[in-house]
Protein backbone atom coordinates (compact mmCIF):
# COMPACT_ATOMS: atom_id res chain seq x y z
CA UNK A 1 0.00 0.00 0.00
CA UNK A 2 0.85 3.48 -0.58
CA UNK A 3 1.65 6.23 1.96
CA UNK A 4 0.82 9.06 -0.70
CA UNK A 5 -1.33 11.93 0.41
CA UNK A 6 -4.31 11.99 -0.84
CA UNK A 7 -4.37 8.18 -1.50
CA UNK A 8 -6.20 5.55 0.73
CA UNK A 9 -6.39 1.96 0.58
CA UNK A 10 -9.87 0.27 -0.83
CA UNK A 11 -10.52 -1.01 2.29
CA UNK A 12 -11.00 2.44 4.28
CA UNK A 13 -13.13 4.75 1.66
CA UNK A 14 -16.45 5.35 2.28
CA UNK A 15 -19.64 3.52 0.01
CA UNK A 16 -20.10 6.97 -1.68
CA UNK A 17 -16.29 7.41 -2.82
CA UNK A 18 -16.47 3.81 -4.03
CA UNK A 19 -19.77 4.33 -5.94
CA UNK A 20 -17.86 7.24 -7.43
CA UNK A 21 -15.14 5.46 -8.33
CA UNK A 22 -17.00 2.67 -10.10
CA UNK A 23 -18.96 5.25 -12.02
CA UNK A 24 -15.76 6.55 -13.37
CA UNK A 25 -14.72 3.02 -14.50
CA UNK A 26 -18.10 1.87 -15.95
CA UNK A 27 -17.30 1.95 -19.44
CA UNK A 28 -13.84 0.94 -19.55
CA UNK A 29 -13.24 -2.75 -19.80
CA UNK A 30 -9.88 -3.00 -18.11
CA UNK A 31 -9.79 -0.17 -15.84
CA UNK A 32 -13.62 -1.36 -14.50
CA UNK A 33 -11.72 -4.74 -13.70
CA UNK A 34 -8.83 -3.21 -12.00
CA UNK A 35 -11.84 -1.67 -9.58
CA UNK A 36 -13.81 -4.98 -9.15
CA UNK A 37 -10.79 -6.55 -8.16
CA UNK A 38 -9.28 -3.82 -6.00
CA UNK A 39 -12.72 -4.11 -4.10
CA UNK A 40 -12.91 -8.03 -4.12
CA UNK A 41 -8.92 -7.59 -2.32
CA UNK A 42 -10.28 -5.30 0.20
CA UNK A 43 -13.08 -7.55 1.10
CA UNK A 44 -10.52 -10.14 1.54
CA UNK A 45 -8.46 -8.09 3.63
CA UNK A 46 -5.83 -7.00 1.38
CA UNK A 47 -4.69 -3.36 1.66
CA UNK A 48 -2.42 -3.28 -1.56
CA UNK A 49 -4.67 -1.52 -3.27
CA UNK A 50 -5.52 2.21 -2.65
CA UNK A 51 -6.88 5.13 -4.66
CA UNK A 52 -7.06 8.56 -4.87
CA UNK A 53 -10.57 10.21 -5.76
CA UNK A 54 -10.79 13.80 -7.30
CA UNK A 55 -13.80 15.23 -7.87
CA UNK A 56 -14.36 14.55 -11.34
CA UNK A 57 -11.83 10.83 -11.45
CA UNK A 58 -9.73 9.01 -9.49
CA UNK A 59 -5.88 7.69 -9.62
CA UNK A 60 -6.14 3.40 -8.89
CA UNK A 61 -2.89 2.16 -7.61
CA UNK A 62 -1.47 -1.73 -7.23
CA UNK A 63 1.47 -2.28 -5.13
CA UNK A 64 3.43 -5.54 -6.59
CA UNK A 65 6.60 -7.19 -4.89
CA UNK A 66 9.08 -4.23 -5.63
CA UNK A 67 6.77 -1.66 -7.66
CA UNK A 68 3.87 0.46 -7.49
CA UNK A 69 1.19 0.92 -10.70
CA UNK A 70 -0.91 3.98 -10.77
CA UNK A 71 -3.46 4.30 -13.69
CA UNK A 72 -5.61 8.07 -13.76
CA UNK A 73 -9.01 7.90 -14.99
CA UNK A 74 -11.17 10.60 -15.83
CA UNK A 75 -9.88 14.45 -15.22
CA UNK A 76 -6.75 14.58 -12.86
CA UNK A 77 -5.22 18.02 -11.58
CA UNK A 78 -2.13 18.71 -11.64
CA UNK A 79 -1.63 18.08 -7.77
CA UNK A 80 -2.73 14.46 -7.77
CA UNK A 81 -0.80 13.68 -10.70
CA UNK A 82 2.65 15.07 -9.57
CA UNK A 83 1.34 13.18 -5.89
CA UNK A 84 2.73 9.70 -7.94
CA UNK A 85 6.27 10.91 -8.00
CA UNK A 86 6.48 11.22 -4.62
CA UNK A 87 6.01 7.49 -4.50
CA UNK A 88 9.61 6.40 -3.91
CA UNK A 89 9.51 2.85 -5.27
CA UNK A 90 9.74 1.95 -8.76
CA UNK A 91 6.72 3.10 -10.41
CA UNK A 92 4.72 2.23 -13.63
CA UNK A 93 2.56 4.89 -15.06
CA UNK A 94 -0.72 4.19 -17.54
CA UNK A 95 -1.54 7.74 -18.48
CA UNK A 96 -3.30 9.66 -21.48
CA UNK A 97 -0.72 11.38 -23.45
CA UNK A 98 -1.97 14.62 -22.36
CA UNK A 99 -1.23 13.60 -18.49
CA UNK A 100 2.40 12.23 -20.13
CA UNK A 101 3.44 15.49 -21.28
CA UNK A 102 1.80 17.43 -17.72
CA UNK A 103 4.05 14.55 -15.55
CA UNK A 104 7.34 14.34 -17.69
CA UNK A 105 8.91 17.56 -16.67
CA UNK A 106 8.78 16.37 -12.93
CA UNK A 107 10.36 12.82 -13.91
CA UNK A 108 13.48 14.48 -14.85
CA UNK A 109 16.46 11.73 -13.50
CA UNK A 110 13.86 9.14 -12.35
CA UNK A 111 12.31 8.54 -16.18
CA UNK A 112 13.81 5.33 -17.18
CA UNK A 113 11.76 4.46 -20.01
CA UNK A 114 8.40 5.83 -21.87
CA UNK A 115 6.57 3.29 -23.80
CA UNK A 116 3.11 3.65 -26.27
CA UNK A 117 0.86 1.22 -24.00
CA UNK A 118 -1.64 -0.83 -25.73
CA UNK A 119 -4.90 -2.56 -24.36
CA UNK A 120 -6.60 -5.30 -26.12
CA UNK A 121 -9.87 -7.57 -25.04
CA UNK A 122 -10.81 -11.10 -26.10
CA UNK A 123 -13.98 -12.81 -25.24
CA UNK A 124 -13.92 -16.86 -24.42
CA UNK A 125 -16.32 -18.02 -26.63
CA UNK A 126 -14.12 -20.16 -28.91
CA UNK A 127 -10.39 -21.10 -28.31
CA UNK A 128 -8.29 -23.85 -29.23
CA UNK A 129 -7.51 -26.93 -28.26
CA UNK A 130 -4.97 -25.72 -25.43
CA UNK A 131 -1.58 -27.66 -25.71
CA UNK A 132 -1.49 -30.61 -23.08
CA UNK A 133 2.35 -29.38 -21.99
CA UNK A 134 1.18 -25.97 -21.04
CA UNK A 135 0.01 -26.60 -17.24
CA UNK A 136 -1.12 -25.09 -14.24
CA UNK A 137 1.56 -23.91 -11.75
CA UNK A 138 1.23 -24.02 -8.07
CA UNK A 139 3.24 -23.25 -4.82
CA UNK A 140 5.76 -25.79 -5.57
CA UNK A 141 6.30 -23.90 -8.65
CA UNK A 142 6.82 -20.65 -6.86
CA UNK A 143 10.74 -20.33 -6.77
CA UNK A 144 11.60 -22.24 -10.34
CA UNK A 145 8.99 -18.82 -11.39
CA UNK A 146 10.71 -16.78 -9.11
CA UNK A 147 14.51 -17.96 -11.29
CA UNK A 148 12.85 -18.05 -14.22
CA UNK A 149 11.70 -13.83 -14.13
CA UNK A 150 14.28 -12.75 -12.39
CA UNK A 151 16.92 -14.22 -14.59
CA UNK A 152 14.94 -13.11 -17.70
CA UNK A 153 12.39 -10.83 -17.07
CA UNK A 154 13.78 -8.51 -13.40
CA UNK A 155 11.23 -5.58 -14.19
CA UNK A 156 8.35 -8.31 -14.06
CA UNK A 157 5.71 -7.90 -11.46
CA UNK A 158 5.36 -11.37 -11.36
CA UNK A 159 4.21 -12.55 -7.20
CA UNK A 160 3.39 -15.66 -5.26
CA UNK A 161 -0.71 -14.80 -5.21
CA UNK A 162 -0.90 -14.87 -9.07
CA UNK A 163 0.02 -18.51 -8.92
CA UNK A 164 -4.09 -18.49 -7.54
CA UNK A 165 -5.79 -16.88 -10.57
CA UNK A 166 -4.22 -19.01 -12.14
CA UNK A 167 -0.55 -18.98 -13.80
CA UNK A 168 0.64 -21.69 -16.42
CA UNK A 169 3.69 -22.60 -17.62
CA UNK A 170 5.44 -25.00 -20.30
CA UNK A 171 8.27 -26.79 -17.90
CA UNK A 172 11.21 -29.02 -19.45
CA UNK A 173 13.65 -30.96 -18.24
CA UNK A 174 12.59 -29.56 -14.70
CA UNK A 175 12.41 -25.82 -15.60
CA UNK A 176 10.05 -23.49 -17.20
CA UNK A 177 10.50 -22.29 -20.51
CA UNK A 178 7.75 -20.33 -21.04
CA UNK A 179 5.52 -18.61 -18.49
CA UNK A 180 2.08 -16.52 -18.45
CA UNK A 181 -0.54 -15.94 -15.80
CA UNK A 182 -3.27 -13.72 -14.50
CA UNK A 183 -2.60 -10.14 -12.73
CA UNK A 184 -6.13 -9.26 -11.71
CA UNK A 185 -9.30 -11.24 -11.84
CA UNK A 186 -13.16 -10.64 -10.71
CA UNK A 187 -16.43 -12.35 -12.10
CA UNK A 188 -16.25 -13.14 -15.45
CA UNK A 189 -13.15 -11.02 -16.77
CA UNK A 190 -9.53 -11.60 -16.18
CA UNK A 191 -6.70 -9.44 -16.81
CA UNK A 192 -3.54 -11.34 -18.37
CA UNK A 193 0.17 -10.59 -18.67
CA UNK A 194 3.71 -11.73 -17.50
CA UNK A 195 4.00 -13.78 -20.82
CA UNK A 196 7.81 -14.83 -20.81
CA UNK A 197 9.63 -17.15 -23.22
CA UNK A 198 13.11 -18.29 -22.27
CA UNK A 199 15.87 -16.16 -24.63
CA UNK A 200 17.26 -19.34 -26.14
CA UNK A 201 13.80 -20.79 -27.48
CA UNK A 202 12.10 -17.48 -28.99
CA UNK A 203 11.05 -18.43 -32.33
CA UNK A 204 9.37 -21.54 -31.48
CA UNK A 205 5.42 -20.17 -31.27
CA UNK A 206 5.97 -21.10 -27.12
CA UNK A 207 3.85 -17.60 -26.82
CA UNK A 208 1.43 -18.59 -28.64
CA UNK A 209 1.28 -21.94 -26.98
CA UNK A 210 1.23 -20.56 -22.92
CA UNK A 211 -1.70 -17.83 -24.22
CA UNK A 212 -3.92 -20.69 -25.49
CA UNK A 213 -3.24 -22.97 -22.86
CA UNK A 214 -4.02 -19.86 -19.90
CA UNK A 215 -7.03 -18.59 -21.58
CA UNK A 216 -8.15 -22.63 -21.79
CA UNK A 217 -7.87 -22.46 -18.05
CA UNK A 218 -9.79 -19.11 -17.60
CA UNK A 219 -12.53 -20.31 -19.81
CA UNK A 220 -12.09 -24.05 -18.08
CA UNK A 221 -12.99 -21.78 -14.68
CA UNK A 222 -16.12 -19.41 -15.49
CA UNK A 223 -14.13 -16.18 -17.85
CA UNK A 224 -16.14 -15.48 -20.88
CA UNK A 225 -13.40 -12.30 -21.33
CA UNK A 226 -9.93 -11.56 -21.32
CA UNK A 227 -7.88 -8.48 -21.39
CA UNK A 228 -4.31 -7.61 -21.43
CA UNK A 229 -1.77 -4.80 -21.90
CA UNK A 230 1.48 -4.80 -23.75
CA UNK A 231 3.53 -2.23 -25.46
CA UNK A 232 4.54 -0.57 -28.76
CA UNK A 233 8.23 -1.84 -28.22
CA UNK A 234 7.13 -5.70 -28.05
CA UNK A 235 6.23 -5.89 -31.19
CA UNK A 236 6.69 -9.62 -31.15
CA UNK A 237 4.15 -9.65 -28.80
CA UNK A 238 1.35 -7.47 -30.12
CA UNK A 239 1.74 -10.56 -33.06
CA UNK A 240 1.33 -12.99 -31.15
CA UNK A 241 -1.86 -11.39 -29.17
CA UNK A 242 -3.84 -10.72 -32.19
CA UNK A 243 -2.95 -13.86 -33.78
CA UNK A 244 -4.71 -15.14 -30.61
CA UNK A 245 -8.22 -13.09 -31.71
CA UNK A 246 -7.28 -10.25 -29.57
CA UNK A 247 -8.85 -6.88 -30.27
CA UNK A 248 -7.24 -3.43 -29.55
CA UNK A 249 -9.01 -1.20 -27.21
CA UNK A 250 -6.89 1.85 -26.27
CA UNK A 251 -3.29 3.24 -26.61
CA UNK A 252 -2.08 5.14 -23.82
CA UNK A 253 1.35 6.42 -22.43
CA UNK A 254 3.67 4.49 -19.74
CA UNK A 255 6.46 5.42 -18.13
CA UNK A 256 8.42 3.79 -15.92
CA UNK A 257 10.51 5.72 -13.34
CA UNK A 258 13.86 4.41 -11.10
CA UNK A 259 13.03 3.98 -7.54
CA UNK A 260 13.79 7.37 -5.92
Amino acid sequence: MTDLPGFYPVTDISPAERARVGALVAGHPVFALYWDAALDAAAAGDRSRSVRVESEGAILGIAFDGLSVYTPVGAIGDAALLSLTADPRPLELHLTPEQAERLRPACVGRLALEDGLRFYARPLDSLPAPDPACRRMGPAELEPLRRFYAAHYPATVFSAWMLELPFVAIVEDGRPVAAGGVLARSGHRAMIGNFLVDPARRGEGLAGRVVAGLLAALRAEGVITALLATNDLNPAACRVYKHAGFALLERRAQLDLRAA
